[in-house]
């Protein structure tokens, strides 16, 4: 009986597999995964975001990710610099709450790691968020 009971399980995540149209990977391509290849900078709405990662590189490079600032050479400290880009991050009309969450759980000594020393931020629509902030106040 309790074969027949996991057949039955089994054939119920395969229906509900082939419903939602997902596609399960063979054992020999998931084999070859690292966990590198699990992150993403633009998460879908289906997906399931377990943490967020702050990451400095080109800009060019991070063009497609959904959250980025551009840091150029300016006086404004590393630790201003994360704290200022983390907060234009969370009041993003785009931010969703689990998205604010992770950021909020995220340490703040990552952020300040992962950002270059004396810079300036810029953001599209940051001189909009700034007023509003300030009208907020």
């Amino acid at each position: 009986r309790d074969a027949q009971d996991g057949d039955d399980a089994d054939g119920e995540v395969a229906s509900i597999l082939r419903e939602e149209n997902i596609q399960v990977l063979a054992e020999d391509k998931l084999a070859q995964l690292s966990v590198l290849d699990k992150l993403t900078g633009q998460p879908r709405g289906d997906d399931v975001l377990l943490y967020a990662l702050p990451v400095c590189g080109p800009y060019n490079a991070l063009s497609a990710f959904k959250y980025k600032v551009k840091l150029t050479p300016g006086n404004v400290k590393r630790g201003k610099a994360a704290k200022a880009a983390l907060n234009l991050f969370l009041n993003a009309p785009i931010c969703t709450p689990r998205e604010k969450e992770l950021m909020r759980a995220m340490p703040d000594n990552e952020g300040t790691q992962a950002i270059l020393g004396n810079v300036k931020l810029a953001y599209a629509g940051m001189a909009q968020i700034m007023k509003s902030q300030k009208k907020g106040r």
